[in-house]
């Protein structure tokens, strides 16, 4: 039973427990949710195979459920994108500078419950954007992205479409920031929305451990060709709130850490070396944040335990790692300095060096605009292409911004399971941060919408330990003297 999993105790010491009746709506949430998975992954199946006929009539009735279902409660909407983060398939739709224009089910799932939550927002004369750190920076951002992709389009680097597509689909992400934000209020929500989290983890630790020995490289469900990279970002953030939930919530420490042992090989499988190298920065965190002698010992023997997979697991992991440092006779590139690099570390470095040698110099101060010239493998390099000085100082200011509010969360939230959580996505966040030195980490979906979603959480978790927020909420549906009054009646 939900209601026995979380118990959770306020600042003020007093214990509370969520119990069924706090949370009777969830089943039939679930289920509806659920039903929009299984829509999306049939109609986008009928798609791609040709059935036109059947998919547009059952798209436009999924649509107008989950439209009416949100409007009546947006949690329904936000269970909905968090199911789908791991379980949509996908749609290329063409390709822009060697970047695929794909659209999946949590990109429609997204816009239909962002457009209805503005709209509730609007009837009840509700403000979207509530205040946090991250609104300046973020609107600042927005409005670089424009004018560099316009200018772009005006020079001819620029496909207009394609163009406008990207900057709209990462704008998408900072509207799933501010409707989380918006929305929760209440420890229930947060509680929920993380058993959401962990489900859809450990569905797709399932299939993951299902295909072991059936694939080379472990890839998300309904991925088309594969992306090993994603599934490796995805899983390194889900580990690590599993990771912080072990070492801060005791109660359910073992049913958590046997969810970690059942993700880690699926996570050591995607042969992904962006996310291992996160995967290190993600317990240099772990043991930075915490400073305990306990965690220092637990990290030494994850490393061990990584070593001795590398040198006595499955032959493709020690491939893949001591093929980094292996090189070829084709490659351009052979050594940096005195390392030597192995084919796809080369070429990485290879393109780092075009951005700063070609594109850089050319337009240094806002880039050259979404999807102008060549694709990089590397969210920094990608940025300062794009959006030249200007965007990549905003993009680290509000990066910057975000990692500051979560460790003031840390620190003030006493609850073990938000000490916990938001522990979790600190160390996330640090692997996430190296994990994007080699893979565009928060432009990919399937790990930017999980990323922002728990950020939000994070900005106001104090509050919403509190009580804070469901004041706030109050005070904005009845007024503030009419809130008043109501509390000095009861």
């Amino acid at each position: 039973m939900i209601e026995s999993v979380f118990p959770i105790r306020y600042s003020t010491t007093r214990e509370v427990n969520i119990r069924l009746s706090d949370i009777q709506g969830i089943n039939y949430r679930i289920v509806v949710t659920l039903f929009f998975i299984v829509l999306a992954a049939v109609m986008s199946t009928r798609l791609i195979s040709g059935a036109i006929e059947f998919t547009i009539p059952v798209m436009i009735v999924a649509s107008i459920v989950l439209i009416i279902a949100t409007f009546v409660n947006t949690d329904i909407g936000l269970i909905a994108i968090l199911l789908s983060m791991l379980l949509s398939p996908e749609l290329e739709a063409g390709s822009a500078g060697g970047r695929e224009v794909v659209i999946r089910a949590e990109d429609l799932l997204l816009v239909i419950v962002s457009f209805t939550w503005l709209a509730k927002m609007a009837v009840k004369k509700i403000a979207p954007l509530k205040s946090s750190p991250l609104n300046i920076p973020i609107g600042v951002y927005i409005a670089v992205l424009f004018l560099s992709t316009a200018r772009g389009m005006i020079a001819g680097d620029v496909s207009v479409l394609k163009g406008m597509f990207f900057v709209l689909k990462l704008i998408e992400y900072y509207i799933l920031f501010f409707m989380v934000l918006n929305q929760t209020t209440k420890v229930k929500q947060v509680k929920l929305f993380l058993v959401i989290l962990l489900i859809t983890g450990i569905i797709v630790g399932i299939y993951g451990n299902a295909h072991i020995g059936d694939v080379e490289r472990m890839s998300a469900p309904f991925e088309g060709t594969g992306e090993p990279n994603t599934l490796g970002g995805y899983l390194l953030f889900v580990l690590s709130i599993v990771g912080g939930l072990i070492f801060s919530y005791r109660k359910r420490r073992w049913i958590l850490l046997l969810i970690f042992l059942f993700l880690a090989p699926v996570f050591m499988l995607t042969l992904s070396r962006a996310s291992y190298l996160g995967m290190f920065a993600s317990l240099g965190a772990f043991v930075l944040v915490t400073r305990n002698k306990k965690v220092l010992g637990a990290v030494i023997l994850v490393v061990i335990l990584f070593m001795l997979t590398v040198a006595f697991g499955p032959p493709v992991i020690k491939d893949r790692v001591l093929g980094a440092f292996q090189s070829e006779e084709s490659q351009e590139l052979k050594k940096v300095g005195i390392v030597t690099l192995g084919p796809s570390p080369a070429a990485r470095v290879v393109s780092y060096k075009l951005i700063l040698n070609r594109y850089f110099p050319q337009k240094p101060i806002l880039g050259w605009g979404m999807t102008a010239g060549t694709f990089v493998d590397s969210q920094y390099f990608l940025v300062l292409k794009e959006t030249g000085l200007i965007g990549l100082f905003l993009f680290f200011w509000i990066m910057w911004r975000l990692w500051r509010a979560t460790l003031d969360s840390y620190r003030k939230v006493e609850t073990p399971l938000f000490k916990g959580l938001a522990l979790g996505y600190l160390i996330g966040f640090a692997g996430l941060l190296f994990h994007a030195i080699g893979s565009n980490s928060f432009i990919i979906i399937r790990i930017a919408e999980p990323f922002w979603f728990f950020g939000a959480i994070m900005v106001k978790l104090s509050d919403i330990e509190t009580g804070k927020a469901v004041m706030e909420e109050e005070l904005q549906k009845f007024g503030g003297s009419e809130w008043r009054l109501q509390q000095s009646r009861s």
